[in-house]
């Protein structure tokens, strides 16, 4: 088998159609199907299943396709090593994040490391928690910005929030140093659209009467300050700049722990492993995030 089969059959998968992998690839389409069907013969295995409205990778495709995966990932590792050794930089990073980071920090930091490596194309992509594990597993992407890894992912830290109540600027507890749950239950709830923080609450033994469940971050903040309802979320959720809203200490204290997550740190790309320490050095010297959103508002 060849590079250039694995990358079909990766191609083919993503596509759902040898005809449209075909067209991203630059390959026509007889050429995709000629390879595939290759590839099955030596391997003595139907790849996929097929019919009018596509392809779908069998349960031992599936199988092929994860190794297929671990196999361009190791070949574009030396690449990039060599590239290093030579004095170069180049290289695709595939990078996930949750959204608080992805809409905080995650600019600069990108833009400061294509700064050092502008030849390095960077693919972004956004979730949640549990697709964020998903796509380190299948190795989609080769580092992660998350909150809750799963357990077999490899993880460092890299930053902490807490859980902060929004209410409108002009509310009678907006002056108050922290609050407890209990001090807010009874007000309409607007739940972030996110698991992690239903999770958190929910291991805190708070479960609160959810009017509203909004994925935006803009629209509930707009919400809030319309007194529409209150709502508890992250400190990195919060803009720069806040609407004509407060954030107010939540009491007991929820923490919420930010890590890099990775497969294996042992195994991951000269690039990678680049952007984790130029990563933690760019966290290392942000002021903390009340700080930052005080000089914000200040000018």
């Amino acid at each position: 088998m060849t590079l250039t089969q694995l990358q079909i059959l990766v191609a083919a998968a993503k596509a759902g159609s040898f005809t449209r992998a075909a067209e991203e690839i630059g390959f026509t389409q007889s050429a995709v199907s000629q390879m595939i069907q290759s590839l099955e013969k030596e391997l003595g295995v139907s790849l996929f299943h097929r019919s009018r409205n596509g392809i779908v990778p069998t349960s031992i495709g599936e199988r092929m396709l994860q190794h297929a995966r671990d196999i361009l990932t190791i070949a574009s590792c030396m690449t990039e090593e060599a590239n290093l050794a030579r004095g170069l930089a180049s290289g695709t990073l595939r990078i996930a994040s949750i959204p608080s980071v992805a809409c905080r920090f995650l600019p600069g930091l990108l833009g400061s490391f294509r700064k050092r490596f502008p030849e390095v194309d960077i693919l972004l992509l956004e979730g949640d928690s549990d697709e964020i594990d998903n796509w380190m597993n299948s190795s989609v992407v080769d580092i992660a910005f998350t909150a809750m890894p799963g357990r077999e992912l490899q993880t460092i830290p890299l930053l902490s929030d807490e859980m902060m109540v929004i209410l409108p600027e002009t509310h009678p507890l907006k002056e108050r140093t922290a609050l407890r749950f209990g001090e807010i239950a009874e007000h309409c709830f607007i739940m972030p659209k996110d698991g992690c923080i239903k999770k958190m609450l929910h291991e805190s033994g708070i479960t609160p009467a959810v009017t509203f469940e909004v994925r935006e971050v803009y629209t509930i903040l707009t919400m809030v300050q319309e007194y529409i309802g209150i709502t508890i979320m992250p400190e990195l959720y919060m803009p720069a700049v806040l609407p004509k809203v407060v954030a107010v200490p939540l009491v007991p204290t929820i923490r919420r722990e930010v890590v890099l997550a990775v497969r294996n740190w042992q195994t991951i790309s000269p690039l990678t492993a680049e952007f984790a320490v130029h990563s933690q050095q760019y966290v290392k010297e942000l002021p903390p995030l009340r700080q930052r959103k005080k000089a914000s508002a200040d000018t």
